[in-house]
């Protein structure tokens, strides 16, 4: 692996920390997501701090090379983050349709106790 590769990895997990744990201190960022990227800069700082490490295990494995090995870890990672969060998206989806469901009754139980003189009023009274 190159000497700019390892210098881009480490620099651009390290920005990657100091930004999520900025994030945490400002209470922008959940817990769990800060895990995952803290984890995920960890990881580059390592593969880009032992290179013969990542060329070991790139024989190993029987990846050409160290830097495709790299890029095969980081795809495989978010691949793994983007289906978490197609999970998280789908419950969200379907919390919303629940309140959006429970919203409309509420508002139809409300007009059929006010009756027909209060159809056609709005929120205020108008």
């Amino acid at each position: 692996m190159s000497t700019m590769m390892r210098i881009l990895l480490i620099a651009g997990s390290l920005l990657t920390a100091g930004y999520v744990l900025r994030r945490v201190r400002k209470s922008r960022m959940r817990t769990e997501d800060s895990v995952f990227w803290l984890a995920f800069s960890l990881i580059l700082v390592l593969m880009g701090a032992l290179p013969d490490l990542v060329t070991r295990l790139a024989d190993l494995i029987g990846v050409m090379s160290a830097a495709n090995l790299v890029f095969l870890i980081v795809i495989f990672l978010m691949i793994i983050k983007l289906f978490l969060m197609d999970q998280r998206i789908s419950v969200l989806q379907r919390q919303a349709e629940e309140t959006a469901q429970a919203v409309a009754v509420q508002r139809r139980r409300e007009q059929e106790k006010t009756g027909p003189e209060g159809a056609g009023k709005d929120r205020n009274g108008e």
